[in-house]
């Protein structure tokens, strides 16, 4: 997935949750399909480790 791909919060944010989920979404595609399940998935994936600031995502404290 190239960064262009990636959904605008997501582009703004670092490099560290832009790895986090185009990882979480690959997977999610083998599991679900491409679509709407999918992008659910990675970002539920992603809500683990990183919280949304305004317009892009950073790592949750604690």
């Amino acid at each position: 997935m190239n960064r262009t791909e990636l959904p605008q919060t997501v582009r703004r944010s670092s490099k560290e949750a832009q790895a986090a989920f185009a990882a979480a979404r690959d997977t999610a595609i083998k599991r679900y399909g491409e679509g709407e399940d999918a992008l659910r998935a990675a970002y539920g994936e992603l809500k683990h480790h990183f919280e949304l600031e305004v317009d892009h995502w950073v790592p949750k404290q604690g």
